[in-house]
């Protein structure tokens, strides 16, 4: 009977990888720099400056957490690859009991792992899915409650001009 070892890949760091991107979505200034003071503070409610600074967060976030749903759904495959290769090498060892159990402790093994690496990967991509939709309506907001005023550059020492005169660049220090 062959024995199939249970590979756990990353999942040591996929709790801390999830906290840390929780933190930087929660730290994310709720007010701007000192430089970029005007883009918000023109009268707006205080979720428009959330959103206009956050929404970088929660995209990062979103993408964070798909990739781990990827990364967790491969292993969970790659654990089932070992239970079917399992069933092929030795066909006695997918008999199963009559409470649906395998009969062979190493094949139950297997399976308990596949079902708890699909489960933890559709955690990670519903959490993905909600921090899309929170950075595609915090997108919306800054659209909708967005200024019509012209981009504005900050510390950018080139100015590009033209006059009737004629054109320019100017380097500012």
């Amino acid at each position: 009977m062959a024995v199939t070892s249970v590979r756990r890949g990353c999942a040591g760091w996929a709790p801390l990888a999830a906290a840390t991107m929780l933190t930087v979505a929660l730290a994310a200034p709720g007010r701007p720099a000192l430089a970029q003071a005007d883009v918000s503070t023109n009268g707006s409610p205080w979720y428009v400056s959330v959103s206009h600074w956050g929404r970088w967060a929660a995209l990062a976030g979103a993408v964070g957490f798909t990739t781990l749903a990827v990364v967790r759904n491969h292993d969970a495959n790659e654990v089932f690859d070992g239970l079917l290769t399992l069933c092929a090498n030795a066909n006695e060892a997918c008999l199963r009991s009559p409470n649906g159990r395998y009969v062979d402790a190493s094949a139950e093994t297997l399976y308990r792992e596949t079902i708890r690496l699909d489960d933890v990967a559709r955690t990670w991509m519903i959490l993905g899915q909600v921090t899309l939709v929170a950075a595609g309506g915090m997108f919306l907001i800054d659209l909708v409650t967005g200024d019509d005023d012209p981009n504005n550059i900050p510390f950018s020492p080139f100015e590009v001009f033209a006059t009737p005169r004629g054109a320019g660049l100017r380097v500012r220090f």
